[in-house]
């Protein structure tokens, strides 16, 4: 192109790839280029490289591991968080140097794993050459490096833990076995594969348990759980709504009605005011419920249950009052079908998000004679005055619950839930609920 002035920008240049021995490498340099023509400013003498990529052509023999090597390993696993592709090295070296490993045996290890065909290297050529940075050819092999017979464990885990939790039917113990069954899985470690089946069987059993009891009894001791609860909980939710508490079963009950069992005494409600809790022994030891007018009215959150025990929620006056602690448990289903045996109404108050429409789906389920959802209808949402955004995650099982269950009830919830991007919570309605009852959704049957 004639007639212009050229203005030169510094542009990173790749060589082509040239063999040397049993790697190949490439070179970078700074060229400026014309931003006009694209022509290269003149030079006298050749550029010097500033970047040099090398990988193996011809892979050597594994490295022989020793206790820094699979350290080293392990880092770059985490780095990559196990997959191919270029790893974040930036401040790499020196958190290795924190952990007692010198750079020049970090580059000694990473030249080995280079050599192997584990790994692709850019160096900034000087004296000495400065890793830069670090691609992930084969994290399989790293693995196996860092942790020998991981990768068949892992398969062992896995094909197991989908076998176990396949014909569950708790919702949530069908959201595991979805994230169990998704590629994804093939990543986790056995531990979480594990604990991840465990939490499924839990939920399907509608047991209460101590954290240190569900932890011994289905990790293998009692500080397992520990380890694990951010994963678990980062994946499944949080563990106390899925009936993994900190103490033992406890099922707290308020409001009105009258609880009696064989040869004991009566157990009036109202005068255990705001509420009294009883172990799930006791509950399933009931014979009779006198149950209000109001029937019995299921609550998820505990700071709601608390203000329809003293009161401040109108629709529930006149009811017994159930805290459902996330997930109802054994304890609130015997309550429920105690309920449709004597003929009392059921009502069901959940959050406005996927947990929370489970939770009443679930709670709904086990009546005979149907449910009534409160706050819970896409209405509800649009009123409520503190909302929270759906994550990506969210949004996504929202789409496959309705894809799945189209007609289930509150699937138009779901619908303004994934239409608005935001959710809900039961407490975001108590300055609101005082002499107000529109928010009531059609008594549904089950």
């Amino acid at each position: 192109m004639t007639g212009h002035t050229c203005r030169y920008r510094e542009r990173v240049v790749w060589s082509g790839w040239s063999r040397s021995g049993p790697l190949t490498e490439r070179l970078a340099r700074q060229i400026p280029l014309c931003e006009v023509c694209g022509g290269e400013r003149p030079a006298r003498q050749p550029r010097p490289p500033t970047l040099r990529e090398v990988r193996a052509e011809v892979p050597e023999a594994s490295p022989i591991a020793d206790a820094t090597g699979r350290k080293i390993a392990k880092a770059l696993l985490d780095l990559g968080k196990g997959r191919e592709g270029l790893l974040p090295t930036r401040g790499f070296l020196t958190d290795l140097a924190r952990r007692g490993i010198p750079a020049s045996l970090v580059e000694e290890w990473i030249e080995a794993f280079l050599r192997a065909g584990w790994l692709t290297v850019v160096w900034r050529p000087g004296s000495p050459a400065r890793l830069t940075a670090v691609t992930l050819r084969r994290p399989s092999a790293l693995r196996e490096f860092a942790r020998p017979g991981e990768d068949d464990r892992r398969r062992s885990a896995l094909h197991e833990a989908r076998a176990r939790v396949a014909p569950l039917v708790h919702p949530k113990a069908v959201e595991i076995s979805a994230l169990l069954a998704d590629p994804e899985a093939e990543r986790f470690a056995p531990p979480l594969i594990e604990a991840l089946a465990a939490l499924a069987l839990h939920a399907e059993s509608g047991e209460v348990l101590a954290e240190r009891v569900f932890s011994t009894r289905h990790l293998g001791g009692s500080k397992a759980l520990a380890s694990l609860r951010g994963s678990l909980e980062r994946l499944a939710g949080p563990l106390e709504e899925l009936g993994i508490r900190e103490g033992a079963s406890l099922t707290l009950l308020g409001g009105d009605g009258i609880l009696r069992r064989e040869g004991a005494q009566e157990l009036d409600l109202l005068a255990f005011a705001p509420f009294v809790g009883l172990a799930r022994e006791a509950v399933e030891s009931l014979e009779e419920i006198a149950f209000p007018d109001g029937g019995l009215f299921v609550v998820e959150n505990l700071a709601v249950f608390e203000a329809c025990c003293r009161g401040e929620v109108e629709a529930a006056r006149d009811s017994l009052v159930a805290w459902s602690a996330g997930y109802p448990g054994r304890s609130i289903r015997r309550l429920v079908e105690m309920a449709g045996a004597a003929g009392a109404p059921l009502r069901i108050w959940a959050d406005l998000d996927l947990d929370g429409v489970r939770i009443a789906r679930l709670t709904a389920s086990w009546s005979p004679s149907g449910a009534e959802f409160f706050r819970m209808s896409p209405r509800d949402l649009e009123s409520a005055a503190h909302r929270n955004p759906l994550t990506p995650q969210s949004l996504a099982v929202i789409r496959r619950d309705l894809e799945e269950r189209p007609e289930a009830p509150l699937a138009g919830t779901l619908r303004a839930l994934l239409e608005a991007g935001f959710w809900v919570e039961q407490e975001a309605f108590l300055a609101h609920t005082a002499g107000f009852d529109h928010g009531r959704s059609a008594a549904i049957p089950t």
